[in-house]
């Protein structure tokens, strides 16, 4: 009987490639190679890049190999145009019920790893900021929020770090910056100043999506 770890170890390995963008979106993948490389036969791969497959991370081509799935520029917008809901949501929130706090502490352990990610991991450095995201809309305990955020979060990271690799020379906005001035003022309580930085980031996050095609 097959060892579930090997399953487990290909279906993790190459699942971080793909999200780190070290398989770009549009490449096109072999399991013979992929075996070669993971040291191991091509069963296990294949039953890996099934479970990717379900993902919608990567399509199995008749006869051609697997090819690393792209994320539409229409998907980029609903998928941010619902976070950015969220947020405003959750604002308002904790502005009409003594019930909810943001978590500071939290906010500010994610955000001062994003800033030292910022020059050398921009992998780590979009996923911290989804963290800081996710730590937000976590503040009213909503878990069907919490939820759709997650099924999203995989498909933002992979397009954020595709724009970075395929674009070096277009200046990126800094999502870092938008944060930091975030939690800033939500330590304030000034919840009308953070509702505009977020409308602010997202009208940001709009135009470059329209100039690159990705995040």
């Amino acid at each position: 009987m097959m060892s579930i770890s090997l399953i487990d170890t290909a279906y993790t390995t190459i699942r971080q490639k793909i999200l780190s963008c070290e398989y770009m979106p549009g490449s096109l993948l072999s399991i013979y190679k992929l075996a070669e490389e993971l040291e191991m036969s091509r069963t296990p791969v294949s039953n890996a890049i099934a479970r990717l497959e379900l993902e919608g991370l990567v399509v199995a081509l008749k006869n051609r190999g697997v090819m690393v799935k792209d994320v539409s520029t229409k998907e980029i917008f609903e998928m941010f145009e619902v976070t950015f809901a969220h947020q405003i949501f959750v604002l308002e929130t904790v502005q009409q019920y003594d019930l909810y706090k943001f978590n500071l502490n939290e906010l500010k352990s994610i955000l001062d790893q994003q800033v030292m990610e910022k020059e050398h991991d921009y992998f780590s450095y979009a996923n911290l900021s989804l963290s800081f995201i996710r730590c937000i809309i976590a503040t009213i305990n909503n878990n069907v929020m919490l939820q759709i955020m997650d099924s999203h979060r995989d498909k933002i990271v992979m397009s954020a770090v595709a724009s970075y690799k395929l674009y070096p020379q277009q200046r990126f906005f800094s999502g870092a910056h938008y944060n930091g001035a975030i939690y800033e003022a939500l330590l304030e309580e000034n919840y009308e100043k953070a509702r505009q930085l977020l409308i602010e980031f997202r009208q940001k996050t709009r135009e470059r999506v329209m100039v690159s095609g990705s995040i």
